[in-house]
């Protein structure tokens, strides 16, 4: 594989002490990931697009895995971007919920996680109506972006991964709203397993999403659903505001949350060491257990 000069699947890993970046050896198709697997040690970073193979090959075990970015200045999230969940969030909102244009915040890098987290520390102030998120993330490249076409916009997206971005819900604890300060806790969103370049999966990917909620089936759906796609939403971004390179994007999720299955009242939510994996074809899951404070 070192005669490759470009890649299409990465990881990234602890090798030797520091965090390494490894191109799949024998990629699958559904983008399932065995225990353990063969990579080919890269250096570089894909944001700079400056990766190169070293020629040597190690074997990684999965649940050893970090989230597949080096760079990261920032998080953004995309909320209300599947017709079902802009329905299901009715009960609780304004019946002109469906937004015109991408509806974003930002959230801090620190709260990505790994794809396989040995603890999802949940403080008390999440716990109360715990949502999961099933999500297509993509990261953008080396040039800070401000005011591009949507057409400009797909020229910089350098790949996709999976994401869940655990959501708490409006309670008496953390209150009406206020997910912001909700989501941004350290360690708190899994990202991963692998980065995928978009010449496996498409610019504008049409990937089957599920997420499964002690092993039963949640959501379903698939990103060519989405209202607005990831190059619109770039695009919308950079509105006025620079998009610093390796910015990491989450492009919403779809409807069936644990909150809003209940027909039109609020779900009790996710309880403490439930498990929750969302797998996106052909490129991979992220699988995690929620661990309450006490």
């Amino acid at each position: 594989m070192s005669e490759k000069t470009t890649w299409t699947h990465l990881v990234r890993f602890e090798h030797k002490g520091v965090p390494t970046f490894g191109q799949l050896v024998s990629p699958k198709d559904d983008g399932d990931l065995d225990e353990q697997f063969e990579v080919e040690i890269a250096t570089g970073d894909p944001v700079f697009n400056n990766v190169k193979f070293t020629g040597e090959r190690v074997t990684v075990a999965r649940n050893t895995l970090l989230a597949p970015f080096a760079t990261v200045p920032i998080v953004i999230n995309t909320g209300l971007n599947y017709d079902d969940h802009v329905n299901e969030s009715l009960f609780y909102s304004a019946p002109d919920l469906k937004p015109n244009i991408p509806y974003i915040f930002f959230r801090p890098s620190t709260s990505i996680a790994p794809p396989y987290p040995s603890l999802l520390r949940t403080y008390k102030v999440q716990q109360e109506c715990l949502d999961y998120e099933g999500e297509l993330v993509f990261q953008t490249g080396s040039r800070p972006l401000k005011d591009i076409s949507v057409e400009e916009a797909k020229k910089h997206i350098i790949g996709f991964t999976t994401g869940c971005d655990f959501s708490p819900r409006p309670g008496k604890i953390l209150g009406r709203m206020n997910y912001i300060y909700s989501k941004a806790f350290d360690s708190w969103t899994p990202c991963g397993p692998v980065l995928v370049h978009p010449s496996v999966v498409g610019v504008l990917p049409e990937l089957d999403l599920t997420t499964k909620w002690n092993g039963k089936v949640v959501q379903s759906d698939n990103s060519r659903n989405m209202l607005f796609n990831v190059a619109q939403i770039l695009s919308s971004m950079s509105i006025g505001t620079t998009v610093q390179p390796g910015t990491v994007v989450f492009s919403g999720t779809c409807g069936g949350g644990a909150w809003f299955i209940s027909e039109g009242k609020a779900g009790t939510g996710i309880q403490d060491g439930d498990e929750v994996e969302v797998n996106i074809k052909g490129i991979g899951k992220v699988r995690a257990y929620p661990c309450f404070d006490k």
